[in-house]
Order: structure tokens, then C-alpha cells, then sequence
């Protein structure tokens, strides 16, 4: 039977004085984290994931313990990569919360909601955090409305992801736990890109394209070709992405004959994720060789290489 509409199935009103109740109650019993946001940059579209993260900003906000005793998870155990430390824990924070201290920002990947791999610091143990799931429906609609969210969150591990998030105790885990204190990569940026901005006109030859600026390791180089009846650039050819940018450089095209127009063009850069270095990043792969010099010690018969 339908809904009987004299009695009330949660007003505003109602569904505001309990919001009002619960922030209340986690702002009583619960403690100041701080929410740090993970930025992508250099996200695989194909995979959906991005090697190498940065954290750099911070928002404190109250949430609550839902453990009570201690943290859930094995604590210390012996795997085969050595000591590992597994802790979790169930944070709940207030939805309009959130939103005022965080969401209002947009600094999260997903905007409108706390994001599965940001991070939550724990000042009462000084430890970081990462959220692995966020619970959006528990408790289930209270008077027709949610007000809050459940993050499960597991004690962080560390990739050489890029932290400066401005707090010290943070801040300090890229130094403790980062082989390569300084994760400053510039010698893996290359030109991705070259777009013309005006193709000019009245060209007779392919002008010459040159990148100057961006202090790199090495330039990069281009070519392009021109429409033999306007005179205008028709394409373009990176020849050579250069190496080691540090910021984008000025693309510099040589200037048209007397009554034409000059051609523009900028350049956009970009990180090789696979070309970056440093001591855990498993870029490059010193190969034993047999005898002769000519193939690696290991091979499908041999996967363990000789000895």
C-alpha cells in the first residue's frame, strides 16, 4: 500500500537536527586527522593508475575511532620481503563536514566524497594512513538521508611518492622511508607535444623549428612541411623529444618572407615515467652475458641465469 501521508518519514527538519546531533557527538568523542589528498601526475589511461603520486596539501577535520581497543589487521609479521606492519582501522566522518573542510577545495581526484588512496595522518600515533574503501551507505538512510562516511583504512606504504603537504611529521616520511631523498626528477621530461598555434602563410621553404629554454639535458628537435599553394605549415614532426626539461621551452619558428604572416607554435612536456631513475624504479636492468658477450646469462631454459 502507498505511503500514508500524515505520518512523517524524516522532514528536513528532522534530517538536519540529526546531522546536527551526529557532528556534534564526532566532534565530542572523536580527533583531528589530517585529510591529505593524493594528486595524479602522470595517470596511465590504459590502467587506470599513476606510478608515481604527489601528496601536497592537508586539511585537519575531526573523525572518529570506530576501534576501540586497538587496530585491527595481523600487526607485525616476517613475509618474504622482511618485517611488515599491518594495521586498519575504520574511521567515520561527518558528510557536510567533509564538504565544508575538504570537498569544498576539489583537491581530490573524485570530487564530492573522501577517494580510495588518499591518505589520513593520525597525529595521537603519528600514523599515516591510506584509505582503501570508503562506505557511503552505513548507517543505511536514517530518517530517509546519509550523513556519514565509513573509511577503511590501512596503514601506508610507502612507493616514492612526492610528500610535502607543509606538516613536518608527514613531510618527514618521504625523507625515512625514500632511498633518494630528493625525488626531484628532471632528466625523464621530454616534449610530448608541439602544437601550432598560427600556420602562417607565404612560406617558399619548411622554416626551421627550434625549442630554446626549459634547461635540458638535452634539446629537442622538429621539422615540418607547408602547402606548396598557401605557403602554410601542414604538419609536424617531433624528431627528437629531448631529455631533462625543467619546464616547457619556447618554440621559435623562423619568420615568413615580406608579406607573409609567421607561423606560432608552444610545446608541452611531459614526465617518462619509465626513464626516470633512482634506486627503487627498476628502470633499467644490468644484464649478466655468457662467455661471448652476445645474449644474457638467463633465458627460458635458464631463468636463474648461470652461476
Amino acid at each position: 500500500m502507498a505511503l500514508n501521508p500524515y505520518i512523517g518519514h524524516g522532514s528536513n527538519s528532522e534530517q538536519y537536527l540529526l546531522e546536527d546531533l551526529i557532528i556534534e557527538s564526532l566532534s565530542i568523542y572523536g580527533q583531528q586527522v589530517f585529510y591529505i589528498p593524493r594528486t595524479l601526475i602522470n595517470k596511465d589511461q590504459v590502467f587506470g593508475e599513476d606510478t608515481l603520486s604527489q601528496f601536497k596539501s592537508s586539511f585537519p577535520i575531526e573523525m572518529y575511532f570506530e576501534n576501540v581497543e586497538s587496530f585491527d589487521g595481523q600487526g607485525p609479521f616476517i613475509q618474504k620481503f622482511g618485517l611488515f606492519m599491518e594495521q586498519s582501522a575504520t574511521l567515520v566522518v561527518a558528510r557536510r563536514r567533509w564538504s565544508q573542510l575538504v570537498g569544498q577545495f576539489g583537491k581530490t581526484i573524485i570530487p564530492d566524497r573522501p577517494n580510495e588512496g588518499d591518505l589520513i595522518y593520525f597525529p595521537l600515533t603519528k600514523g599515516l594512513f591510506e584509505i582503501k574503501f570508503v562506505q557511503h551507505q552505513d548507517p543505511f538512510y536514517q530518517l530517509g538521508k546519509l550523513y556519514t562516511y565509513k573509511l577503511n583504512v590501512e596503514l601506508f606504504q610507502y612507493a616514492s611518492e612526492k610528500i610535502d603537504t607543509g606538516i613536518a611529521e608527514v613531510d618527514a616520511f618521504e625523507t625515512l622511508k625514500s632511498f633518494d631523498t630528493d625525488p626531484t626528477v628532471t632528466n625523464a621530461f621530454y616534449v610530448k607535444s608541439l602544437t601550432i598555434t598560427d600556420v602562417g602563410a607565404g612560406y617558399l621553404t619548411a622554416p626551421t623549428i627550434t625549442f630554446t629554454g626549459g634547461s635540458p639535458e638535452r634539446a629537442a628537435t622538429a621539422t615540418c612541411t607547408i602547402d606548396q599553394t598557401t605557403g602554410a605549415i601542414n604538419a609536424i614532426e617531433i624528431t627528437d623529444t629531448g631529455k631533462g626539461y625543467q619546464t616547457a621551452p619556447t618554440v621559435t619558428i623562423d619568420p615568413a618572407p615580406a608579406g607573409g604572416t609567421d607561423a606560432t607554435g608552444t610545446a608541452e612536456i611531459a614526465m617518462n615515467v619509465d626513464g626516470q631513475g633512482g634506486y627503487g624504479d627498476n628502470t633499467s636492468i644490468q644484464l649478466d652475458r655468457d662467455d661471448n658477450g652476445k645474449r644474457p646469462a638467463w633465458s627460458e631454459d635458464n631463468p636463474f641465469g648461470t652461476f
